[in-house]
C-alpha cells in the first residue's frame, strides 16, 4: 500500500509499505479521508512540543471496514467509521480513574505512533465509531475535532453549560467546533472571536452569529452589550497565543473558569497576577473520552452542528506536500483541509 511519512519538517515521502495485518480484536479499514489538524501543521514546521519526525500522521481519519479480527465486536465489514486515535495503558492512575485521555503512557495515533495517512489502517476495533449515514467520509473526519470541542465544554462546565454565556477566543477549526459544541449543549449565548474575516465568516455560516473581529471591535464593550455587565460565565482560549490568553485574563470577571484548548508551541508570558487576584481557574483540556465521541456523533446526526462548511480544500493524500504548502501560502483563506485516499 502507499503510505505518506513526514520524514523531517517540511519533507514528505511516499512509501510502498506492507498492508497491515488485522490482529485480534482489531479492525482494518480502507482509509477514505484524513483531516489535517493544527497539531499536524505544528509538526510540519517541527514546532509541535510532543511530535517528532519521522512520523506517519493522520489522526483525523475515516474509512470503511474491510476486515475484522477474531474477538472484534460491535462492528461489521462495510461499516463507515471514524477513528478515535488513542492508545492507552489501561492500568495507570489516570486510566484507573477513568481519565484515560491523560494516560501516563498515552500514545496518540498519528502523533507518537503511526497514523492513518495510508491506504489501509489497522487499530483496535473499539477505537472505531460508525458515522451517521448522511455524513460523507470527509465530514466524518471532523468528528475527531468536534469531540475535542465537546470535551473542552465539559471541562469548562462540569455541571453543564445550559443557560451559560460563553466566550470562545479563536475561530480556527477547534475554536469553531468548541463554540458549536457549547451551543449544541445548551449555552444561552456564544461569542467567538478572531482577527480573520474569513474564519469569522465561516463561523457565521455555521450559525455562530456573534462572530467578532477583535482587530476592529472592542471585545470588552461587545461582551457587555451582548452578555450584560457580568460578561462570560466560561471562556475557552483556542488561539494558543500570548495575546489570546492575556485577553481572557484581562476581560474575565472574577472567579471565571478559563479553559486552555489551543496547543501552545512556544512558552508565553502570562499575567499570572490576574489569575491570583481574581481567583480564576485555569483548566487544561486534552483530547476526549469515549462518551465525547458518542455525543459528537449524535450532534452531527441530529444536525445540531455544521461540520461540512469547515472544509475549504481537499487534496489526494499522495499530494500531502502540496496540501501543506497550500496551507502555508493561504493562511488567511483556509480552514480545514482534507486528504482523500
Amino acid at each position: 500500500m502507499k503510505q505518506v511519512i513526514l520524514r523531517e519538517p517540511k519533507k514528505f515521502e511516499i512509501l510502498d509499505s506492507p498492508k497491515p495485518v488485522c490482529g485480534e480484536k482489531q479492525a482494518l479499514i480502507r482509509v477514505r479521508a484524513v483531516g489535517i489538524c493544527g497539531s499536524d501543521i505544528h509538526a510540519y514546521y517541527g514546532k509541535h512540543p510532543f511530535i517528532s519526525c519521522p512520523i506517519v500522521m493522520g489522526h483525523e481519519a475515516a474509512g470503511e471496514i474491510v476486515e475484522l479480527g477474531a474477538g472484534a465486536s460491535g462492528l461489521a465489514v462495510g461499516d463507515r467509521v471514524v477513528l478515535r486515535p488513542q492508545r492507552v495503558c489501561g492500568t495507570c492512575y489516570q486510566c484507573a480513574s477513568g481519565h484515560y485521555n491523560i494516560c501516563g503512557h498515552l500514545k496518540v495515533l498519528g502523533c507518537q505512533e503511526a497514523g492513518a495517512s495510508s491506504e489501509f489502517y489497522a487499530a483496535d476495533a473499539d477505537l472505531f465509531y460508525k458515522i451517521p449515514d448522511d455524513a460523507d467520509f470527509k465530514t466524518g473526519t471532523l468528528i475527531e475535532p468536534l469531540s475535542v470541542g465537546v470535551h473542552a465544554v465539559k471541562r469548562g462546565a462540569p455541571q453543564g453549560v445550559e443557560g451559560k454565556r460563553v466566550l470562545v477566543i479563536g475561530a480556527g477549526t477547534i475554536g469553531n467546533v468548541t463554540a458549536q459544541s457549547a451551543r449544541a449543549m445548551g449555552a444561552k449565548d456564544v461569542i467567538i472571536t478572531d482577527v480573520s474575516e474569513f474564519k469569522l465568516g465561516l463561523a457565521k455560516k455555521c450559525g455562530l452569529e456573534n462572530a467578532v473581529n477583535v482587530a476592529k471591535t472592542n471585545l470588552g464593550e461587545y461582551m457587555t452589550e451582548k452578555f450584560g455587565p457580568d460578561g462570560a460565565d466560561v471562556i475557552f482560549e483556542c488561539t494558543a497565543s500570548e495575546a489570546g490568553i492575556n485577553q481572557a485574563l484581562d476581560l474575565a470577571r472574577k472567579g471565571v473558569v478559563i479553559v486552555i484548548v489551543g496547543v501552545y508551541g512556544n512558552k508565553v508570558n502570562v499575567n499570572m497576577a490576574n489569575v491570583q487576584d481574581r481567583e480564576y481557574s485555569l483548566v487544561g483540556t486534552l483530547m476526549y473520552l469515549h462518551e465525547d465521541y458518542v455525543d459528537a456523533i449524535r450532534m452531527l446526526g441530529d444536525k445540531k452542528v455544521d461540520l461540512k462548511t469547515l472544509i475549504t480544500n481537499e487534496f489526494p493524500f499522495e499530494k500531502s506536500a502540496d496540501a501543506y504548502a497550500h496551507i502555508d501560502a493561504n493562511r488567511d483563506n483556509v480552514q480545514k483541509v482534507i486528504l482523500t485516499v
